[in-house]
């Protein structure tokens, strides 16, 4: 079954996807690419994939260093950490879990962690709207960029949100919700730093979105699905155990059960994101391997370019 890693240059920059197991699925992936409008983000292949012209795919070939690409510079899988990218030349790429490595930030870093965990907290427990306010108020940089976002991915509303309740007229409150998760991640690394924590914790989310809507999760809610992806990464954007971070949120216990001992649905389903987002084809073999591959595509390729635009147009 094809599935997607995330490619990287050695700026920390998301440049791309390399599709594994993409030998028969061409046809389909071109489709989504085109269907999705995932045009501005190369989705590479080897070059004994047959791909069909036109075509948003690239092909890559092997040399004797391994596999190169098109602009020169090679591919290299299943890096690790963010210190092995140093080592690299300029014109690499990489593929590998890299980014979910432990934040070098403590706790005491960043003097908005509070806020942005008692925020957090308001959102698992569905607070009411003044709530929300008077949490935000004390981090104007998370307000700012949360109207940012809506005001440039919402509604296409002539009628700029300037306050959460026209945020939430725009967007409607469960979506306004996973604005804010993903922009606690942006709130704790500043405007000048690299996204890549934050595109994906929003993969992640979006990504487990996508596969309970298809009902691949069981019975388990979209938003749910969507929160567990979210904080599964909470851990390393603070450099502090995910067990002690999740203490004061008043989350469902299955919920809670998932994110700190793998158990159930879910559980098993950051198992299988752990497994994609590292390249591991003997574990990344998902429940929807029942499902026609068409509709895998579309639903891997519809999330990834959802996280494109959210980080082209508003970060």
């Amino acid at each position: 079954m094809i599935f997607f890693e995330l490619v990287w240059d050695t700026q920390q920059n998301w440049t791309g996807l390399f599709a594994h197991h993409a030998q028969h699925a061409a046809d389909a992936l071109s489709e989504a690419c085109h269907t999705y409008e995932l045009h501005s983000l190369p989705c590479m292949l080897l070059e004994e994939t047959a791909i069909p012209t036109p075509s948003p795919l690239i092909a890559l070939i092997r040399d004797e260093h391994g596999i190169a690409l098109p602009q020169g510079g090679h591919l290299y899988f299943n890096v690790q950490h963010t210190a092995d990218l140093n080592q690299l030349k300029a014109n690499d790429a990489v593929c590998g879990p890299w980014f979910t490595e432990a934040s070098s930030h403590s706790s005491t870093s960043n003097p908005s962690r509070p806020v942005l965990l008692e925020v957090l907290s308001l959102i698992v427990s569905d607070a009411e709207i003044s709530q929300l306010e008077t949490a935000l108020a004390k981090a104007p940089q998370l307000m700012l960029n949360l109207l940012r976002l809506v005001n440039s991915v919402g509604m296409g509303s002539a009628t700029p949100a300037r306050s959460i309740r026209q945020a939430i007229t725009l967007l409607g409150r469960r979506q306004l919700q996973r604005w804010l998760q993903l922009l606690i991640y942006a709130e704790q690394y500043g405007e000048n730093s690299k996204p890549a924590l934050l595109i994906a914790a929003a993969l992640r989310g979006k990504r487990m979105a996508q596969w309970a809507e298809h009902g691949w999760l069981g019975n388990t809610p979209a938003d749910e699905a969507f929160l567990c992806g979210m904080l599964s990464l909470l851990d390393r954007l603070f450099g502090e155990p995910l067990q002690q971070l999740l203490a004061p949120l008043p989350l469902d216990e299955n919920l809670r059960a998932a994110l700190i001992d793998g158990d159930g649905v879910l559980g098993a389903a950051l198992a299988q994101l752990g497994a994609l987002e590292a390249g591991d084809a003997q574990h990344a073999l998902l429940s929807p391997l029942l499902a026609k591959q068409q509709a895998w595509v579309n639903s891997e390729i519809q999330a990834i370019a959802w996280v494109h635009r959210l980080v082209r147009e508003s970060l």
